[in-house]
């Protein structure tokens, strides 16, 4: 360790706020006396004690001859060191005859009552002690030596020493020092001025600022009282955007002029606490499922440190809800998850089977469809059905019939309107649902339509055949199709941003096309037979699905959270449709 000259910060002016003193320094905080030539110094302190860290942190207390600003060329000093690194801390008293490397004279504990004096004894002879007058460790040093120096500041100082050979610490969190019983011996004492001196770091705060001075000349004191660094907090979440219920990873970084921080930030949306990160080096994370619905600010307060003050950093992240509507062939409703109950047709005596069921935009009301066409809608607005159109059900013997079943809808673009296919591949538009093309339309599609997934824009759709065709019109771009398998395809879905899709066969197994993630299918032997798959619903993410089995099983693949199933639970319908959020 070194000590240096009063590294001064010119001009002197006013600074950030808090600052005491208009006096700043990068390495000294204390009283600096000028204006005559001085020729002795004394002090009593208490060895500070200085919390323990992995980053290298000293101080030196100590008193002085010489060093500030138009004397540094030389100092006569005594005082302690106080040194931390690595998670233990060391304290010694020495001497120093700047700019000869400073002298060790022993050991010395946090808490030791050190009293020094510098004197002049002849021209260039001058005397050093300095005792620790602790009982049951005590020693007393004396030392006469030679120094030139011209006399012309004396000094009571915390510094933030250099050190020799290798890289640069931190001040250490000292606390605060007292010195007490100061007294100097001045050629001039009328035309002394003393300058109370803060020392700043890199960025301009102040660290160690000295009080004011008490007492009368020749028994004087003050305190110099440590500053722990400003710090600010920058927060993230990821994913900012995640389904309810699964986990979101929140990462701090706390920045700092001084040492790395440490402690900890405890994230919280609003009165839920969510989880709370460890910071080592200045950064931490942690993970959390408990995340509430909803997009909302989430708060990091960081506790500090010896070293930090305490600061509050802020991100936001958004909560989806998710649920999913399986539905039966009678009409029945089974809700799970944040998905809500807006009616059903269970209780009614229907002219044909439910096959489908499609969400509102908002996913705060739905609409069947049965097998004829007709349209059942909760709470949401009616556009329009096949019987509305004058056409019986496909099979009925009657004119104007439908020429095959209707197996499915989907939504309009905008959930203006809606889609609905039948098994021949007809399509039929309602509302603002655009009418792109069918299979008829363009001499028919190999295998029985099962379902319709309507394009992004609003301007296309694909359907999908039994065996495992997949037909696009309007804008729909192709992005490919599983063809023939063991078992019937049976679903389909798009992923959120209309680039891919899924699809799924009666045994479980689910194709990814285009930007749909390969996330797996369901258990072998879990689906098939009796109990074919029968639905698959994406998450508003495109991270995960649901399948459906006939027997109101429910698998998950991804991020799809398992919210319960009606497998085991007598059913009225098989499940034929399943849509989710």
């Amino acid at each position: 360790m070194q000590t240096e000259p009063e590294h001064v910060v010119s001009p002197p002016e006013p600074h950030v706020a808090g600052v005491q003193n208009a006096a700043y320094s990068t390495n000294w905080s204390g009283e600096i006396d000028t204006g005559s030539t001085f020729t002795s110094i004394s002090a009593q302190w208490v060895v500070p004690a200085v919390q323990p860290t992995a980053a290298t942190e000293l101080s030196g207390t100590w008193i002085g001859i010489d060093g500030a600003p138009g004397f540094s060329g030389s100092i006569i000093q005594t005082g302690t060191a106080q040194v931390t690194e690595d998670g233990e801390t060391g304290y010694d008293a020495w001497y120093e005859l700047y700019p000869s490397p400073e002298m060790l004279i022993g050991s010395v504990s946090p808490g030791d009552q050190m009293v020094a004096l510098i004197t002049q004894t002849g021209e260039s002879t001058w005397s050093i002690s300095i005792n620790d007058n602790t009982p049951g460790h005590s020693f007393s040093f004396f030392k006469s030596v030679n120094y030139t120096g011209p006399g012309g500041s004396a000094e009571w100082i915390e510094e933030f020493p250099q050190l020799v050979g290798g890289p640069q610490g931190y001040l250490a969190s000292f606390g605060s020092v007292d010195f007490t019983q100061m007294s100097y011996t001045a050629a001039d004492p009328g035309s002394v001025t003393v300058t109370p001196t803060d020392l700043v770091d890199s960025a301009g705060n102040v660290i160690a600022s000295p009080g004011d001075l008490s007492g009368s000349p020749g028994d004087q004191s003050f305190t110099i009282t440590y500053m722990p660094e400003p710090t600010s907090v920058s927060l993230s979440a990821s994913p900012v955007e995640s389904t309810l219920g699964k986990p979101v990873t929140y990462s701090a970084a706390v920045h700092s002029a001084g040492p790395p921080p440490t402690g900890t930030v405890a994230f919280s949306d609003g009165a839920t606490p969510l989880c709370t990160a460890t910071i080592s080096d200045g950064t931490g994370s942690c993970s959390a499922t408990d995340t509430p619905e909803g997009y909302d600010v989430v708060q990091g307060p960081y506790s500090g440190d010896a070293n930090s003050d305490p600061s509050i950093g802020s991100t936001y992240v958004d909560a989806l809800p998710h649920g999913y509507w399986l539905v039966g062939s009678d009409g029945g409703i089974f809700t799970f998850g944040s998905a809500q109950f807006y009616g059903s047709t269970g209780s009614l005596k229907l002219q044909r089977p439910v096959v489908g069921i499609t969400p509102t935009a908002s996913d705060g009301g739905y609409w069947l469809v049965a097998s004829d066409g007709g349209i059942f809608s909760f709470n949401t607005g009616f556009y329009g059905s096949i019987p509305g159109l004058g056409l019986h059900p496909a099979g009925s013997g009657l004119p104007h019939s439908l020429n095959a079943p209707i197996v499915g809808m989907v939504p309009a673009a905008n959930g203006g309107g809606y889609f609905m296919v039948a098994s021949d591949g007809g399509v039929f538009s309602f509302g603002d649902a655009r009418f792109e093309g069918s299979c008829p339309g363009i001499g028919g599609c190999a295998g029985k339509a099962v379902a319709v997934a309507p394009d992004a824009s609003g301007n296309g759709y694909w359907v999908v055949t039994s065996t495992g065709n997949v037909y696009t019109f309007g804008d729909a771009p192709y992005f490919g199709a599983p063809g023939p398998q063991s078992s019937a395809i049976t679903s389909m879905v798009r992923t959120p941003n209309g680039q891919g899709y899924w699809i799924l066969d009666a045994n479980g197994q689910v194709f990814p096309f285009g930007n749909a993630g390969d996330l797996g299918g369901v258990p072998a032997t879990s689906t098939g037979g009796l109990d074919p798959a029968a639905a698959i619903a994406a998450t508003s993410d495109g991270g995960g699905y649901w399948v459906t089995a006939a027997n109101g099983a429910v698998f998950t693949s991804g991020d799809a959270p398992y919210d319960g199933g009606m497998n085991g639970t007598h059913l009225n319908g098989s499940i034929i449709a399943a849509t989710g959020f």
